[in-house]
């Protein structure tokens, strides 16, 4: 018979260790002679193969109570007890020591949520990851109570533990922190505009009143914002906002002077408008990529919009400033232009994360009701430009970060009234592992079917997964609202966002994997589409049914592809090392519809993607398209057809950038050798999922999966050797 150790190792199972332990106990409460005693308890209890240290050790305090020493027991309970935080206390110091001194990057040294958003190593992110498995700890246990309360009979505290240890479900960034927040949220800035950020921080004193003081105030409410919530932070409104500040300093039209030089005394040199409009981004761009010391060092992961004329006059058509003035689309269309050419040459300089942008525009199935905008979003491709493109047939959805969509028609937004067009978001995401599941149903089944005679029996094990889960959010939810009520966070404390406008959203990984465990070739196919279908349909269709539209309280549910940028490789290793099948040929789950890792054309990625599969991704899908080269105009202009005739709505094209090691030089395409110095040492910089980071910075498997990526044509255009 074998004991499995703390640290997961085997070895032969010895009573006399048992023995000897209960000996020092039974001294040190003063018993003497008591040896016979102690080895009938040990002949009296239960031992099995592959008992853990933990279950011996229960064994021998429930002995200890039956035999009615309880002292003894109080004792050993006691030893247990401070044995247990001195190794706590060893394991990290010792996690802390091996972090310090690794070779590994921040990514790879984190033992759980890696963030490819950390540049480097240091105190302050240390010590964000020293206390993420007490964070956990107590994030499990709060979801434990708040489920035996609400539904207390039935058990559902212990049936969520379980669905996580046995990798069936996975609590996005449940580790981050002790605390409940909201994941993701997109804000309105209307309320700085009233108050200033001084309704958050309690500091700032009044309201911005130039380009300057907004800047400022705006970059510090993304670090406010983003301690409130475990994600993203939105800004929806940046442009129209900006906007106010712009008319202030330079008045109405300002948009027909921003080459006039712009006469001050106080100044040596002379600046045009369009510089001090410029100058008051920079500072925005520039801010929002400072690494936050409350977020373990991490940039705080923001995103900003652009609008065609249509989603704008939908979203701020019947909106009003304060000062009683409306928004021109001129100047917002201006602006809007500015911030792309400026993050384009920025990213000329340093190829840098944040914001995240995503252009939004409006077909109406036939053809884009804005052609100036479709131009625009061609032709800033073409230049190098790095954004997402979200198209609708609707303006009254709004997607934002790497991914999110909202249905604001679903959640019975405004977009009239002081801008709570753009508030919505995600409280919690926690994300079904289909490959793990898919799996486990064919057991129960009796073997591997054919997919398409075993609908409704799929769907009914589906459904019951399903049943659990949105208690498990409502459970997270109802939490967060009690935080809200009782004044917990300032943000919503002062408008910018509310808990009700947030959905709970079930995240879904593992489709590819669990196709081809069906032997269904993952490709633009009959098969393999009406697969994600049925799938996709069921949880969709369960979203609609399972959410409560309280006025007061509603938990409302959608569904979202996920990026998986951690979650996707420790859902492999765990399916893997549980004897699960995995695919041989990758390292981590995929986060498309489709392989980036085979030949698969970007036509057949955009029908992957298209109106068949995500229109059922009620909380968003993105494609990413890997080109070796930026296109033409001409090129993404018909790609952008292409989208429109898919269906094709959230969608990006990657392009690795690179920078010389040695003399800075960056160069917006794949190269191998610096054109200016001729080095061959150069970093890469590319989306990891949704944003754009340098390579290096990869946690060890992604930067496996990216060597592995291939194409437009199906080809590793150029090699990458891992920093391992």
């Amino acid at each position: 018979m074998v004991i499995i150790k703390r640290d997961g190792t085997k070895e032969e199972f010895n009573a006399d260790k048992i023995f000897n332990a209960l000996t020092k106990a039974f001294e040190a409460c003063g018993y003497k002679n008591v040896e016979s005693v102690i080895r009938d308890m040990v002949s009296e209890m239960n031992f099995w193969n592959e008992m853990t240290i933990e279950e011996i050790q229960d064994e021998i305090e429930e002995t200890l109570d039956d035999y009615e020493y309880f002292d003894v027991f109080r004792a050993y309970v006691l030893y247990r007890e401070e044995h247990k935080k001195a190794r706590f206390a060893q394991d990290r110091i010792k996690y802390m020591t091996n972090y310090k001194d690794s070779n590994e990057n921040a990514s790879s040294s984190s033992e759980t949520d890696a963030n490819a958003n950390v540049a480097s190593k240091n105190a302050a992110n240390l010590e964000g990851e020293v206390y993420k498995v007490t964070n956990r700890i107590i994030q499990r246990q709060r979801m434990k109570d708040e489920l035996n309360s609400l539904y207390p009979d039935e058990n559902l505290g212990k049936q969520y533990i379980k669905d996580l240890e046995n990798h069936i479900i996975y609590t996005h960034d449940e580790a981050s922190s002790p605390v409940v927040k909201p994941y993701c949220k997109a804000v309105t800035l209307y309320p700085m505009m009233l108050d200033g950020v001084g309704n958050i921080d309690g500091v700032t004193p009044s309201a911005p009143n130039d380009i300057q003081s907004f800047s400022g105030q705006v970059t510090n409410a993304v670090f406010l914002f983003s301690s409130q919530c475990k994600g993203a932070v939105a800004l929806g409104d940046y442009f129209i906002v900006l906007n106010y500040y712009v008319v202030q300093d330079f008045g109405p039209q300002w948009y027909e002077k921003v080459d006039e030089v712009v006469t001050n005394s106080h100044f040596v040199h002379q600046y045009t408008v369009g510089h001090y409009i410029r100058k008051g981004m920079k500072q925005f761009i520039y801010g929002v990529n400072q690494p936050a010391g409350n977020r373990s060092y991490n940039s705080p992961f923001s995103n900003v919009s652009f609008y065609d004329r249509v989603y704008f006059q939908s979203l701020f058509g019947e909106f009003y400033y304060p000062d009683g003035t409306k928004p021109e689309w001129a100047a917002v269309d201006k602006l809007q232009r500015m911030f792309m050419q400026l993050m384009r040459e920025i990213r000329l300089i340093q190829p840098i994360t944040f914001p995240v942008t995503t252009m939004a525009l409006v077909h109406n199935n036939k053809e884009y009701l804005d052609p100036e905008y479709k131009e625009l979003c061609a032709e800033e491709w073409a230049k190098g430009g790095s954004f997402f493109c979200y198209t609708s047939d609707n303006p009254t959805s709004l997607a934002s970060c790497c991914r999110v969509l909202n249905e604001m028609s679903d959640n019975t937004f405004s977009s009239t009234t002081g801008m709570t067009g753009v508030m919505t978001g995600s409280c919690n995401v926690i994300t079904l592992n289909l490959n793990r599941i898919i799996q486990d149903w064919c057991k129960s089944i009796g073997g591997v079917p054919t997919v398409g005679n075993q609908h409704d029996s799929l769907k009914l094990y589906l459904k019951e997964i399903l049943e659990r889960v949105y208690k498990y959010h409502i459970a997270y939810k109802t939490m967060l609202y009690d935080m809200e009520d009782a004044k917990m966070f300032s943000d919503c404390n002062a408008g910018y966002i509310y808990i009700k406008k947030l959905y709970s959203t079930i995240g879904l990984i593992g489709y590819c994997e669990a196709a081809k465990f069906l032997g269904l070739e993952v490709s633009n196919n009959k098969e393999y589409k009406e697969f994600l279908q049925l799938i996709l349909s069921t949880v969709k269709e369960q979203n609609k049914i399972h959410s409560i539209h309280d006025t007061k309280r509603p938990f409302l549910f959608n569904s979202e592809a996920i990026p998986g940028e951690n979650t996707a490789v420790k859902m492999y290793n765990w399916d893997k090392q549980d004897g699960y099948v995995v695919p041989e040929n990758q390292n981590l789950y995929n986060s498309y519809f489709y392989n980036p890792w085979d030949d698969t054309s970007i036509l057949d990625k955009f029908k992957l993607h298209g109106k068949e599969v995500s229109k059922y991704c009620d909380g968003g899908q993105a494609l990413h398209a890997n080109l070796d080269a930026h296109l033409s105009k001409t090129q993404y202009l018909h790609l952008l057809d292409i989208a429109k005739d898919d269906g094709t709505n959230y969608f990006t094209f990657n392009i690795p950038m690179s920078k010389c090691k040695e003399c800075g030089h960056v160069v917006n395409a794949p190269i191998t050798e610096c054109p200016i110095c001729h080095s061959k040492h150069i970093k890469y910089y590319t989306r990891i999922i949704g944003y754009l980071v340098c390579v290096d910075n990869w946690s060890d498997p992604r930067q496996l999966e990216f060597a592995m990526r291939k194409y437009r044509n199906g080809e590793q255009v150029f090699s990458y050797k891992p920093n391992l």
